[in-house]
């Protein structure tokens, strides 16, 4: 007879040591019943380098007496899984009138089709309806409308609404931040009528559960093209102080500050950029650090936001103590870097429909760069040097027709070297390897974001941002790697987490350069291969 058990969600084991108690029943002679207690105990170690491989799976057996044990083990999970698990999407309630510009702060700030989300903000508001879009599976959106001058009701409803969500008890169905959209007003025009003003002092019927919200100011391009720019920026000016001076006694009142952003066409992405902080650093101190992650990964705008949610992720698990292998013990290479690359995918949430980013050639095409242990002597003044131009000019003259192509030596097909189906051992190579793969797809999860806005997600353009970050500066990410785990000092502290994390701000694209650097990068007029022949 064959019994299992199934546990869901998966048993994790972050333990050395730990038990399974098998209940057992049988008969003696089939009349007398006897009850029996199992324990079996296993390590850690034991139970990874004892495993063997059957049919593509990772199975430990056990034999206890007559009773055999087979434990199936799981490759290593990802880090970002359980948050989002918790959390799979960021939701967020928009709140102001039609025509205040909420449809285009929406599909700036999380990269949502115009013709989507103007469609759901055209229908008849509900602000029960759930707004879910394939462009962006990390986001959920609630249009509540607007707040009419002494209209007690909408404001009811939106009360009536957020107080459902926070008695909702899992994570994921809690409201986790409110933009409320407010047009700049005309000359002696209030800034806040008294049905918003009503809202805001609502705030306090739910006291130390604070959602976070944010008065967006909107319609500031009006006044630019009515006025002289001098006249349009005191406009401005002006009614940041009226907005001050109407937040003080609201302020006071909720005993909660209220934070606001200014949102202009001509900036857009700059001031959304600025929203989108505003939002999860609010998030992160009101809701939730995983609802602030996955508001990070949400939000398509802000390169910096990516780069540190990717930072914050790492750090919890798979980035740490790589010198010792702690949490690797009795995984291949291959699994590891597996791990590690499916946490920076997910974070950088890309439209992705081919899911190219997750494919074996992609991890292979990596792990072929490692495989040089040559590099060449590093000449890079990192004092003098910018990523994101470097990056660039690379770019613009791969995709510049020239008489001889750009040097790409090509393979005929994909392979994986040898040494990644070895066991992760605390080695200055596998150090160097697998320090060198987290900044290596940090700085291309980087170019693909200034890519991505032109073309899809394809094999075509990944190779493009791969080639653009070989001849930018893999050489001496690479180069400043082997230096570092050669000199690396172990008695304490973790020295390659801290040195990982120095490599990817050195090699950081600036949210605010992110625009001009996009703008740089001309048409496609070199037909790139879509096969996955590229080293």
């Amino acid at each position: 007879m064959t019994l299992s058990a199934t546990f869901d969600p998966v048993v994790e084991v972050i333990v050395d040591q730990f038990s399974l108690s098998v209940h057992c029943q049988h008969n003696i002679m089939g009349l007398i019943s006897q009850k029996k207690l199992v324990d079996v105990s296993f390590t850690r170690d034991k139970l990874l380098h004892r495993s063997v491989n059957r049919d593509g799976k990772r199975e430990f057996h056990e034999t206890q007496g007559k009773m055999t044990i087979v434990i199936e083990i799981w490759q290593l999970r990802s880090t970002v899984d359980a948050i989002v698990r918790a959390c799979p999407r960021f939701r967020l309630l928009v709140l102001g009138q039609t025509g205040v510009g909420k449809s285009a702060l929406v599909q700036h700030a999380f990269k949502i089709n115009d013709g989507h989300i103007s469609k759901h903000m055209r229908d008849d508001i509900d602000i029960n309806k759930q707004f879910f879009t394939t462009d962006n599976s990390k986001f959920v959106l609630h249009d509540g409308g607007g707040f009419e001058s002494g209209d007690n009701n909408s404001v009811s409803i939106v009360k009536d609404f957020i107080a459902r969500r926070l008695e909702m008890p899992d994570l994921e169905d809690k409201l986790h931040a409110i933009w409320l959209c407010v047009p700049i007003p005309h000359v002696k025009e209030c800034l806040l009528e008294s049905g918003v003003q009503d809202f805001l002092r609502s705030r306090k019927q739910v006291p130390g559960r604070d959602i976070p919200i944010v008065v967006v100011l909107t319609q500031l391009d009006l006044y630019d093209s009515q006025h002289s720019a001098t006249k349009a920026g005191q406009i401005l000016e002006d009614t940041k102080k009226i907005l001050r001076q109407s937040c003080e006694p609201l302020e006071a009142a909720v005993d909660s500050e209220i934070p606001h952003v200014v949102v202009s066409e001509d900036a857009m992405e700059d001031t959304v950029q600025q929203l989108v902080d505003v939002t999860t650093t609010n998030v992160d101190k009101y809701v939730a650090a995983e609802a602030a992650l996955v508001a990070m990964m949400a939000q398509q705008v802000d390169i910096g936001l990516k780069i540190k949610a990717s930072i914050v992720i790492g750090k919890k698990r798979h980035w740490k103590c790589l010198a010792a292998g702690a949490n690797f013990t009795g995984y291949t290479m291959w699994e590891c870097l597996s791990a590690i690359h499916a946490d920076i995918i997910v974070i950088w949430n890309f439209d992705d429909p081919h899911q190219d980013l997750l494919s074996l050639e992609f991890k292979q095409l990596l792990i072929r760069g490692l495989n040089n242990d040559n590099q060449l002597p590093d000449t890079t003044n990192v004092s003098d040097f910018d990523f994101g131009f470097a990056v660039v000019s690379a770019i613009v003259d791969i995709l510049t027709p020239h008489d001889f192509a750009p040097s790409v030596s090509a393979t005929t097909g994909a392979f994986t070297p040898a040494w990644a189906h070895e066991i992760y051992q605390p080695t200055n190579m596998t150090l160097s390897r697998t320090m060198s793969y987290i900044v290596d797809l940090t700085c291309i999860m980087q170019i693909l974001f200034l890519l991505a806005p032109k073309w899809p997600i394809s094999s075509s353009v990944i190779k493009l941002a791969m080639m653009a970050y070989d001849a930018a500066s893999k050489n001496h990410v690479h180069a400043a790697i082997q230096s570092s785990v050669n000199s690396l000092v172990r008695l304490e502290g973790d020295h390659a987490l801290s040195r990982i994390i120095e490599l990817i701000e050195q090699h950081s694209i600036k949210a605010s350069k992110a625009q001009d650097l996009r703008a740089k990068i001309i048409d496609m007029q070199r037909r790139l291969d879509d096969e996955w022949v590229w080293v």
